[in-house]
């Protein structure tokens, strides 16, 4: 069973949006903010990111560019952003695979026991 809450899977991270403007960030926002999962959007429009915050248990990184994409604001592309969209796929990955673990195999040693051969 899964004892987890809503919010155990916080992740903070950050978009660079080259196209963005101040006009699009009304737009920006509802398009994110309809994501299950998302709780906070901050936006730089001086430097053209936007900080997120959401529950890595319930939205991935992937469905963020993919729904930015869509609505024509994609993501930059540079070789650094790319790795960190990629580090950030992969740690949300790990984070939804925790959420919906049962838990360590060694917290509960009569699971252990009963499957070892006598």
């Amino acid at each position: 069973m899964n004892t987890t809450t809503p919010g155990d899977f916080s992740v903070h991270r950050s978009i660079a949006l080259p196209g963005m403007g101040e006009d699009d960030v009304e737009k920006i926002q509802a398009c994110l903010k309809a994501l299950p999962g998302m709780q906070q959007l901050r936006f730089d429009l001086e430097r053209k990111r936007v900080a997120l915050t959401y529950d890595a248990a319930r939205l991935g990184f992937w469905r963020i560019e993919q729904a930015l994409t869509e609505a024509g604001w994609p993501p930059a592309r540079d070789r650094w952003s790319r790795m960190r969209y990629a580090w950030y796929r992969y740690l949300d990955g790990n984070a939804r695979a925790n959420a919906e673990a049962k838990g360590a195999c060694c917290g509960n040693p009569s699971d252990v026991y009963a499957k070892r051969r006598k």
